[in-house]
């Protein structure tokens, strides 16, 4: 059984702040499947434990590091 603070739910501004990075980025990592989490209506829920999860992963996609706004206008997210 989850602890609470791995039970904690977070919203997609939760989980770039926690992660310190742009919510380009980190729409990038859930369409991409890095990041498992859940839509609910029109945004984004994760939990805090699948987001330490992903911290402890070897996450350097060079992919990433030059990813601007408009990469990801016409994403289905």
């Amino acid at each position: 059984m989850l602890n609470e603070k791995e039970d904690t739910i977070l919203i997609s501004q939760e989980a770039c702040d926690y992660l310190r990075i742009s919510r380009p980025t980190y729409l990038k990592y859930l369409h991409r499947g890095r990041i498992k989490a859940t839509k609910v209506g029109k945004g984004w829920r994760v939990l805090k434990s699948e987001l330490d999860r992903f911290l402890k992963e070897d996450n350097g996609d060079e992919s990433l590091k030059n990813a601007t706004t408009e990469d990801y206008a016409g994403s289905p997210i």
